[in-house]
C-alpha cells in the first residue's frame, strides 16, 4: 500500500474514533458514574467524590475530543501539541488518585488534591501562553512540560506503588487466601493508564494519523473496561471492607498478658476445628468464633507470631500437608489433592509457601519420606 495511502486510511480511522466512538463511550460512562446507585456506607464518602469526579473528567475528555476535531483539526495546529500534554497531565493524576481511594480510603484530602493540582494548572498555563502569542519560547515551553510531565509520571508511579504495597499488607492481615477479594484489576488498570499516558506523550510528539489512531483505539478500550471495574467497586466493597477499613498503620507493642490469652484461645481453635482448610477463611470468621473484633484479632496474631494473618494460616496448611504426605505412603493422593485439603487454593500458591516454609518442594519432601 503507498505510504500516502496507509496516511489517509488512518487518518479515517482517527476521525471516526475521535468524532463519533470515543465522545459517545466516555458520555455514556460519565452518566452511569453519575447516576448509578452507591450504597450509603460512610467508608465509602471518599469513593462517591471520586465517582462524581471521574465523571466529570469523562464528560472533559468527551468535550476536549469533541473540540479537537472540530475546531481544531488533527495534526498540523501547534497548539494540539500543548493540549494533548495538559490534558494527559490532569487524567494521569486523576487515576492515580482515584485508583489509590480505592485501596486507601483515607488517602485523599482537599489539601493534598489541591498540592497536586495546583501546580499542573499552573504549568499547563504557563505553556499555553507563549503558544498563544506566537512566542519564540514556545518550543523550550514545551520541552520544559515534557520534562516536568516524565517525571510527573515517575512520582505517580512510586506513590502508587507505596500505596499499593500498604493495600497488600492489610489483605494478609485480614484475609488468608492468594486471589479472592484482591482488587488485582486496581493494579493492573494503574499500569495500563501509565502506558496510556506515555502514548499520549509519544502522541504529543508526533501527533500524526497513526500514532493518533494507536492512541484513540488504546483510550476507547481502557476508558470503557475502567468505567464499568470502576462503578462495580462499590459491589465487591462489602467483601473487603474490614481489612481497608482497619487502621493497620499504628506501630505495634509488646504483646500484653491479655494478647497471650487470645492468641492461646485462637491457635486452640485452630487446631481442634482446623479452621485452615477454609479456602477462603478470614480474621472475620475467626473473630465471630471467639466473639471479638477482627482488627484485635489481627492485632493480637500479628504481636504475639511476629507474622501477618495469612502467614500465619499458612504455617498450619504446610503442617497439615506434610501430615497429608507422612500418611500417603502408597501415594494414592496427588499432590494438588493434598494442597486443596490442606487449604491452599492453587497449586502454584502451594508450591511457593511449602518450599518457602520448609526450604524444599512438595514433590522433594513426598520423595524424601518415602
Amino acid at each position: 500500500m503507498p505510504k500516502n495511502a496507509y496516511f489517509c486510511r488512518m487518518e479515517q480511522l482517527y476521525r471516526i474514533l475521535d468524532a463519533f466512538f470515543a465522545p459517545g463511550i466516555l458520555l455514556g460512562i460519565a452518566v452511569c458514574l453519575f447516576f448509578l446507585a452507591i450504597p450509603p456506607k460512610p467508608a465509602l464518602r471518599n469513593y462517591r467524590v471520586a465517582r462524581y469526579v471521574m465523571g466529570a473528567a469523562y464528560l472533559f475528555y468527551a468535550l476536549c475530543i469533541y473540540l479537537e476535531y472540530h475546531v481544531l483539526g488533527m495534526g498540523g495546529d501547534e497548539l494540539s501539541r500543548p493540549i494533548i500534554l495538559s490534558i494527559a497531565s490532569v487524567q494521569a493524576f486523576l487515576f492515580t488518585f482515584t485508583l489509590i481511594t480505592l485501596i486507601h480510603l483515607n488517602f485523599v484530602t482537599s489539601g493534598r488534591l489541591l498540592l497536586e493540582l495546583v501546580p499542573i494548572v499552573v504549568m499547563s498555563v504557563a505553556l499555553f501562553v507563549p503558544y498563544l502569542y506566537g512566542s519564540e519560547l514556545a518550543q523550550w515551553a514545551f520541552w520544559l512540560f515534557v520534562l516536568i510531565y516524565v517525571g510527573l509520571l515517575a512520582r505517580y508511579v512510586i506513590l502508587f506503588r507505596r500505596e499499593y504495597r500498604r493495600y497488600e499488607m492489610q489483605m494478609d492481615n485480614y484475609f488468608s487466601d492468594e486471589d479472592a477479594r484482591r482488587l488485582h484489576w486496581v493494579k493492573r488498570s494503574f499500569y495500563i493508564a501509565l502506558t496510556i499516558g506515555v502514548l499520549a506523550l509519544v502522541y504529543a510528539l508526533m501527533p500524526v494519523a497513526p500514532v493518533a489512531s494507536v492512541f484513540m483505539a488504546v483510550v476507547i478500550v481502557f476508558y470503557t473496561a475502567f468505567g464499568v471495574r470502576f462503578i462495580n467497586y462499590a459491589l465487591h466493597f462489602p467483601a473487603i471492607e474490614t481489612a481497608i477499613t482497619a487502621d493497620d498503620d499504628v506501630e505495634l507493642s509488646d504483646p500484653q498478658a491479655d494478647d497471650l490469652v487470645m492468641m492461646k484461645r485462637i491457635d486452640d481453635l485452630m487446631n481442634q476445628e482446623k479452621l485452615y482448610r477454609r479456602l477462603d477463611l478470614s480474621v472475620g470468621d475467626i473473630a465471630e468464633r471467639l466473639d471479638e473484633k477482627p482488627r484485635v484479632v489481627s492485632s493480637v496474631i500479628r504481636a504475639c507470631r511476629q507474622m501477618n494473618f495469612k502467614t500465619y494460616i499458612n504455617e498450619f496448611r504446610v503442617q497439615e500437608a506434610k501430615r497429608l504426605f507422612d500418611e500417603d505412603k502408597e501415594n494414592t493422593r496427588t499432590i494438588e489433592a493434598i494442597s486443596v485439603e490442606a487449604g491452599f487454593a492453587n497449586r502454584s500458591s502451594f508450591y511457593r509457601v511449602f518450599k518457602s516454609s520448609q526450604g524444599i518442594s512438595p514433590t522433594d519432601y513426598r520423595l524424601a519420606t518415602k
